[in-house]
């Protein structure tokens, strides 16, 4: 596969400040900093999450009061890498544990389970990881950079995908693909 889809068709880091993307990028109350594993994504509750790859769902857990609340995890192959994507604070995940999907599927909805309960407005988002291992504990480690992956993190501009159009030519076998711009500069 030679790109990576977005998760969602609307894709803008949540208030457009560094602490929501990937890295050492927070601070403690008492000025310490800490990491912050993925892309926290603008997204409102029932928001459609889309699998960015072919791929596997290897979990789906609902751990709703606590972390990541309700969850899933897509195995998927990438520039010779097997990876995993990581989709929290969900409300509805829409496929179950060994489920094969294709890119640009829906596989969830967004919500404020877990340590987004109760957020608002803005503060509303899909919590978006890519991993190296299913099983990535604290800190950075057994994670990967989305920006990497994507040549870029959606800061201070949206990135816009149409998953529909994406299934429509593929499934077809022709039209073109045209990767997503800032608009703003047109």
């Amino acid at each position: 596969m030679g790109f990576l889809a977005w998760p969602l068709e609307t894709n803008r880091i949540r208030r457009d400040v560094t602490n929501n993307t990937f890295g050492t990028v927070r601070r403690n109350a008492d000025g310490t900093k800490r990491d912050h594993q993925g892309w926290d994504l603008v997204a409102t509750p029932l928001t459609a999450c889309y699998a960015i790859a072919d791929g596997v769902i290897r979990k789906r857990e609902d751990h709703d009061a606590k972390g990541h609340g309700k969850l899933v995890v897509l195995e998927f192959l990438f520039q010779g890498r097997t990876l995993f994507a990581l989709y929290s604070h969900l409300s509805i995940a829409s496929v179950a544990r060994g489920t094969k999907v294709t890119q640009g599927e829906v596989i969830a909805y967004t919500g404020t389970s877990g340590n987004a309960n109760g957020m608002t407005g803005e503060d509303q988002h899909l919590h978006f990881e890519i991993r190296n291992e299913l099983e990535a504990g604290r800190g950075l480690s057994g994670r990967v950079d989305p920006q990497t992956l994507y040549g870029r993190a959606p800061r201070e501009y949206a990135i816009v995908e149409s998953h529909g159009q994406k299934r429509l030519l593929k499934s077809s076998g022709a039209g073109l693909k045209i990767n997503a711009q800032d608009m703003r500069r047109w």
